[in-house]
């Protein structure tokens, strides 16, 4: 059916019917007086729109007694009839008589009847009552009993017919259905046919888009490519329209006449950009002409450039690699960091560093390098780093560096209380800011920090990058500007090898080393150049394809061409046009944005930017594309986490340049003149944006498809509601953060949405009409901290692929959830009283589930009778809550032994899949665990937590658990000895096959107030003891517990800590495993002379301990310890409710040269610290509840200061001196 480019002229016969046949596709039949000038007209127009020949009884048609033969020669012509029963139709014999002829030619003939009856009710007709009943007593005077009896029997007959019935609403609509109606009975062109030329024609296209791309640079080739990319837009938009109706009729097909579903959307207002048969076909028409032209006036444009290029890649490799180390900088970084470690070259003044140099050259990866190395992150208390906006004031820049501080978003947006803020945390702290990438002048700024920032402590430092020296007066860079150079050739080269062959070095490569530096050389020594261009190469290893990139003309660029850098250049050329889709998207982005690869994704995907691959996961095609991006050096690792990425400033430039004026991104210096190609829109910065002034202009965005707010929080913006409707093309609408409590009705309007967050806003409630957006991938309701329910239809989004409801106020799921089967991503599952049996069991048919899932309420489930979760092999992590309030205590009685038991059934239906790694049970009412068959054994579970199973009186086999790493029990009150279950179960112990806890890294026990024994079955005879493996150790809260640490049991334990357990004892004479590294004793046993012997002897074998914690809580007056008790190894010691007046500090903290931080906590007798003083490699030191201590210690003042002062961070009570 699809036409070939260059005979779209031809193909418009392609939407007309065949006029092979009969001469017309409808026969109208109305009476005139009724309905002509408005009903039927409106309906004649759009049956002729959609193409369908069409027969209507014009006015100059003589009238007479009898029908005229014209009439009845037209009914044989035609394919179908629809007839249109108006209030007096029956009043009209010439009606009648049609109406006999067009029931005959049904009888006899495939002739499709379709009643339509206009503000009539069918049943009127049946029974020839009302208006019906009133015509056949006028009849009767004139006409004979055979004429009256045959136009009964046709009535009764046409009122029997599968109709169409308008008795009030949008005729509009109603038009729409007879049209669609008509359209499915006779066939014609199938939207299908329609949809699949459109998609034939985009995919023709793109490859003469792809060559435009390339040759954009050139003055004559833009302005084509500009009118491409439109005409390309405006098809994209269309043939979503067209999939859109596609769907539409499917979901509402499927609906059931006379369902709630249905008569909840009769409730429902249509949108009033409604989908309309009629012009969809001329519209087709008229998109793939004005296509066809200028796609073949762009290729004549295309053909007359002649430039030397490159092949370009259409496959690149997929790796998430990303240099981890500065290249050629190592004298620059040794003499920053020098500089940054001094204390004495700025006197009492916060010193000031600059980083200068052009764009490209590495001052902002060399000013991370700095940030993180390790002497730096030692020497200062605090830091922060700070990605300057263009546009700026004090306050700001006081708020993002509270945010970096913080790590939070700052809302505080009163300069002075920030200020104070800032202040009460810097007193006393040696900080170290960056502000990164400075373009305009600062020196008022500069003035204004060092004011406000003079309460911290000496040796502060503030280090600047920029591209202009002139930024700050020479007065106040106090320290020294350095001038970073473009890199020498060598150093390029290395870094160039280390991109082009991954660190590999040239190897059997040797050949392509020549043009290797040939085009390094034309890189001028820009890191950024060189990295860009080694990522392109790594995928290429022939010599003519390192040739052609060598003699590309991209070198020859002048600026007035362009102020992109070439090498950039010739990696976005290189990439292939999904990826330089994908690229130009993130011109969205504002320069020094930090972007999640998982946002990244959804959005690329509610564009359609992803091609689709079997078997694979948007997600995994979409990070595929980022790898891709980072091994080109146009994504990079952002400084704060490994999950977000960042943009150079000149990439984003160049990403920028390529979207052109249909990405658009409003950061309010200027206010744009013209958005009526703007495709994509992105407010990054409420603190600029006038919302009135924004909504205004992008009314002028007729086809906007995504509305992207960026900023970590608004303020109220007006007329949201009136523009909103309007984006009729909208695929993405992200509106996190937003200050909105409501989304308007008309949202409907939005038919081709795919993707909404409202994410962290005040939305109460979802409007009913939301449940229409059938193309709905993702939505998106995380912290809507006032949202109590879903729409009751929510299951009518067949496409939702991703519904996040975390941390909302949500009490139940929507009836037919079973329905999203494309569902992927569902953190959270409620239940309540009433629904909880029937979702749970359309939870069952969410196979594609994966990734986090908590069902939550589980207390109202009972009588499950099948296993809902053990097929969902995708899910990794699982959350059962059964929704009891914390020790909520139940009678005794034998109802609640009924429950239990209910419970225990219910848990062993919700077994998982055995590919689960991460299970968390809390407040499960049962007494006992459920026997899941062959799940201990074969499990892949790698973290199990019981949380307040409070009715539990057993623990069920988890040594049996073979991946198992992490193990918590919290708040199981009942169970009284922890034996021989909890390794094997059933009572066996060595004889099991799996030896116990065999991959537990990790064991925590805490709050359990029953518990009493614990046994260590097995240990003597299995090597290793029964925990062989594990490292982590924690018992806190278990006050009854009694016995010993079987420290044999544990020989490979690193970090220990018992807190609150009086009766067990860990002090042991023998000793821990000599690879302890961290030990807290707090709260537990009484400390007295045996104890304190134990103590001394095992701490002495401790040969790698580096933390401790030791509580010595005692009324005996001891002598604590012997000389040189604490390990050497020692680098944070916690010291609480000692009872001493003096400690020994030789004998204490002589040997500890390693001693970084030494906490002081609740000894109230302590009249001052050792005469010795305290080791010199220590850097903070805290005393809190030491009263005696407090004045002793003050800066400069006190009698203790002098044996301190050479610590740099010191808090007495929480607050720095």
């Amino acid at each position: 059916m699809a036409q070939f480019p260059g005979h779209h002229k031809a193909s418009r016969s392609r939407y007309t019917t065949s006029p092979s046949g009969p001469r017309y596709d409808v026969f109208l039949s109305f009476r005139g007086e009724d309905t002509r000038k408005n009903f039927t007209d409106h309906l004649h127009t759009n049956l002729l729109n959609a193409r369908f020949r069409t027969f209507r009884d014009d006015d100059e048609l003589p009238r007479g007694e009898a029908i005229k033969p014209e009439l009845e020669k037209a009914i044989r012509d035609s394919r179908s009839s629809v007839i249109v029963f108006s209030k007096d139709y029956a009043s009209s014999k010439w009606c009648l008589d049609e109406l006999v002829i067009i029931l005959e030619r049904r009888r006899t003939f495939n002739h499709f009847v379709l009643p339509v009856f206009y503000h009539v009710d069918p049943s009127h007709l049946r029974k020839q009552t009302g208006n019906v009943e009133e015509a056949f007593i006028e009849h009767q005077k004139t006409q004979s009993s055979e004429k009256l009896n045959g136009w009964r029997a046709a009535l009764k007959q046409v009122a029997d017919l599968a109709g169409m019935s308008l008795q009030d609403g949008h005729e509009s609509e109603f038009i729409r259905k007879i049209v669609g109606e008509i359209h499915e009975k006779l066939g014609g062109v199938p939207l299908s046919d329609v949809q699949k030329e459109l998609e034939e024609m985009l995919s023709y296209v793109d490859h003469v888009l792809n060559d435009a791309e390339g040759k954009q640079l050139q003055r004559v080739v833009k302005p084509w490519l500009r009118k491409l990319k439109v005409a390309v837009y405006d098809a994209e938009d269309l043939l979503q329209e067209i999939k859109t109706e596609a769907l539409r009729l499917k979901i509402e097909h499927e609906d059931e006449y006379g369902s709630s579903t249905s008569k909840v959307q009769e409730l429902i207002s249509p949108p009033s950009h409604a989908f309309d048969p009629a012009l969809i076909y001329p519209r087709v028409e008229k998109v793939l002409e004005r296509l066809d032209n200028i796609t073949k006036k762009t290729k004549d444009v295309l053909a007359s450039i002649v430039t030397a290029g490159h092949r370009v890649s259409q496959t690149l490799p997929s790796t998430s690699w990303a240099g981890k180390s500065v290249c050629g900088r190592d004298e620059e970084k040794d003499r920053l960091v020098k500089l940054l470690l001094s204390d004495d070259e700025t006197g009492n003044e916060i010193g000031v560093i600059l980083i200068v140099g052009m764009g490209g050259i590495g001052k902002t990866t060399l000013a991370q390098f700095l940030y993180n190395d390790v002497r730096v992150q030692q020497h200062f208390d605090i830091r922060a780093w700070v990605c300057v906006p263009k546009e700026f004031d004090d306050l700001k820049i006081s708020q993002l560096i509270y945010e970096s501080l913080t790590s939070e978003a700052c809302q505080i947006t009163n300069l002075d209380t920030l200020l104070s803020k800032l202040e009460k945390t810097l007193r006393g702290q040696r900080f170290f800011f960056v502000l990164d990438d400075i373009w305009n002048k600062i020196d008022n700024l500069l003035e204004f920090l060092m004011l406000h920032l003079e309460s911290a402590a000496h040796g502060s430092k503030i280090l600047i990058t920029t591209r202009d020296e002139n930024v700050v007066a020479r007065g106040m860079c106090n320290l020294e500007a350095h001038h970073l150079m473009p890199m020498s050739e060598e150093d390029s080269w290395s870094l160039f090898k280390k991109h082009a062959f991954k660190n590999a070095g040239v190897g059997t490569h040797t050949h392509l080393e020549k043009i290797g530096r040939l085009i390094v050389r034309k890189c001028n020594g820009l890191p950024l150049a060189i990295k860009s261009l080694g990522g392109l190469l790594c995928s290429k290893l022939l010599v003519e394809e390192w040739e052609s990139i060598l003699s590309s003309d991209m070198w020859e660029l002048s600026p007035d061409e362009s102020d992109i850098l070439p090498s950039l250049w010739l990696s976005y050329l290189d990439l292939p046009l999904h990826l330089k889709r994908c690229f130009a998207y993130c011109s969205l982005y504002p320069k020094n944005f930090e972007f999640q690869n998982s946002e990244l994704i959804y959005l690329w995907t509610a564009e359609d930017l992803l091609q689709h691959e079997k078997n694979k996961m948007a997600e995994e095609i979409g990070q595929g594309y980022i790898n891709d991006l980072i091994s080109r050096s146009f994504f990079q690792l952002s400084l704060s986490s490994e999950k977000h990425f960042i943009m150079h400033d000149l990439i984003n430039d160049l990403a920028s340049f390529v979207s052109g004026e249909f990405c658009f991104r409003w950061e309010g210096s200027d206010s744009p003149k013209n958005l009526s190609t703007t495709r994509h829109f992105s407010q990054p910065n409420c603190h600029v944006v006038d919302g009135l002034e924004m909504f205004e202009a992008l009314q002028q965005a007729k086809c906007l498809r995504t509305f992207l707010f960026l900023a970590p929080y608004s303020w109220r913006v007006l007329r949201l509601y009136e523009a909103l409707p309007k984006f009729q093309c909208l695929r993405m609408l992200k509106l996190s953060n937003y200050d909105i409590e409501e989304l308007p009705d008309s949202i409907n309007n939005l038919k081709h949405l795919k993707h909404l967050d409202l994410s962290e806003t005040r939305i109460e409630k979802l409007p009913d009409t939301i449940c229409t957006l059938y193309n709905l991938q993702v939505l998106l309701l995380v912290c809507c901290e006032v949202l109590t329910e879903l729409p009751a239809n929510l299951g009518r989004l067949i496409n939702l692929s991703h519904l996040d409801i975390t941390k909302t106020e949500i009490k139940k799921m929507p009836p037919q959830m079973g329905k999203l089967k494309d569902l992927q991503m569902l953190p959270e599952f409620v239940l309540d009283e009433h629904t909880a049996g029937d979702n749970l069991a359309e939870l069952k048919k969410l196979e594609k589930l994966r990734g986090r899932l908590c069902i939550s309420g589980l207390v109202h489930s009972s009588g499950l009778e099948a296993y809902i979760l053990r097929d969902k092999k995708f899910l990794k992590e699982l959350f059962l809550d059964w929704g009891r309030e914390w020790g909520e205590e139940e009678e005794e009685s034998s109802e609640e032994g009924i429950n239990t038991v209910e419970e225990r059934e219910v848990l062993e239906k919700l077994q998982p899949h055995l590919n689960l790694e991460r299970l968390t049970i809390e407040r499960y009412g049962g007494k006992m665990f459920p026997d899941w068959s062959e799940y201990y054994s074969s499990s892949a579970l790698v973290s199990l937590k019981l949380d307040y199973c409070e009715n539990c009186i057993s623990l069920p086999p988890l040594g049996q658990l073979p991946s198992l790493r992490e193990l918590s029990i919290d708040g199981l009150r009942r169970v009284v000895s922890i034996g021989s279950e909890f390794y094997y179960g059933d009572g066996k112990t060595t004889t099991c096959v799996n030896k116990p806890f065999r991959s537990l890294r990790s064991l925590k026990f805490y709050g359990m107030s029953g518990w009493k024994e614990w046994s260590y079955v097995g240990g003597d005879n299995n090597e290793g003891g029964v925990f062989p493996n594990l490292e982590k150790l924690h018992v806190s809260l278990c006050p009854n517990l009694t016995g010993r640490l079987a420290s044999d049991s544990l020989p490979s334990l690193e970090s220990l800590k018992v807190v609150d357990c009086p009766e067990f004892e860990c002090f042991l004479g023998d000793g821990f495993a000599s690879k302890l590294k961290s030990l807290d004793i707090s709260d537990s046993e009484k400390v007295n002379a045996k104890s304190m012997q134990n103590l001394n002897k095992g701490l002495r074998t401790l040969t790698s301990l580096e933390r401790l914690i030791l509580d010595f809580d005692c009324d005996e007056k001891l002598d604590w310890f012997a000389e040189e008790l604490f390990p050497s190894t020692l680098t944070y010691l916690l010291i609480r409710r000692l009872n001493c007046e003096t400690i020994d500090g030789a004998k204490w903290f002589g040997h500890l040269n390693s001693l970084q931080s030494l906490r002081i906590w609740n000894c109230p007798a302590l009249r001052c610290l050792p005469e010795s003083g305290l080791p010199t490699s220590l850097s903070y030191l805290y005393i809190i509840g030491c009263p005696l201590l407090e004045k002793r210690c003050q800066r400069e003042t006190g009698e203790d200061w002098p044996k301190i002062a050479h610590i740099k961070s010191i808090r007495i009570n929480w607050f720095p001196i």
